[in-house]
This record gives C-alpha cells, sequence and structure tokens, in this order.
C-alpha cells in the first residue's frame, strides 16, 4: 500500500489528530486532578495552621498588650507624676513670688 494518495495522507492525518487530542485530553484530566488535589491540601493545611496556631498567637498578643499597659501606667505614676509635680510647684512658686514682688503702696 503506497502512501501517494491524498486520502491515505488525510487518513493518517486524522488519525495522529485524534491521538493528539486523546493524549492532550489525558494530560489535561491529570492536571485538573493534581491541581484540585493541591487545592484540597492546601485547604486542609491552612484550617490546622488556623485552628492550632492562631489561638496561642492571639493569647501571647493579649499578654504582650496587658504588660505594655502595666508598664505605660507604672511610668505614667513613677516618672511623669513627678515631673508634674515639680512643674507645678515650680510655676506656684514662680507665680507667688510675681504677686508678692508687685507691691502697689
Amino acid at each position: 500500500m503506497a502512501l501517494s494518495t491524498i486520502t491515505d495522507i488525510r487518513d493518517i492525518v486524522i488519525i495522529v489528530m485524534g491521538l493528539i487530542g486523546v493524549v492532550s485530553a489525558a494530560v489535561f484530566l491529570l492536571f485538573t486532578i493534581v491541581l484540585g488535589w493541591m487545592t484540597f491540601r492546601l485547604l486542609r493545611t491552612t484550617r490546622q495552621t488556623f485552628g492550632e496556631g492562631v489561638p496561642p498567637l492571639l493569647e501571647q498578643a493579649r499578654e504582650t498588650m496587658q504588660s505594655v499597659k502595666g508598664t505605660a501606667e507604672f511610668l505614667g505614676e513613677s516618672a511623669a507624676g513627678p515631673v508634674i509635680r515639680a512643674y507645678g510647684a515650680a510655676a506656684g512658686i514662680q507665680r507667688a513670688l510675681r504677686t508678692l514682688g508687685r507691691r502697689d503702696g
């Protein structure tokens, strides 16, 4: 059988294109299955991470916030309080001296 005729070449091209289509469909199906499996694994891992990792992290953040709040209150009472009182006393003394210095007489 000689492949010299147009119909024989056409038949071979049709068969080759059909095989390419079947192989392409199989590769696409395999790709879709792998992509779905990877997506499922990613979702499961994400759920585990948020379920196990986030609550302890939030608890640590809450503890840190309480510590910072306590530190700020301590500094406000022990550092800023005396400075404010000293400035208040200095302003009072200055006002008193100014008042005493003005003698209308």
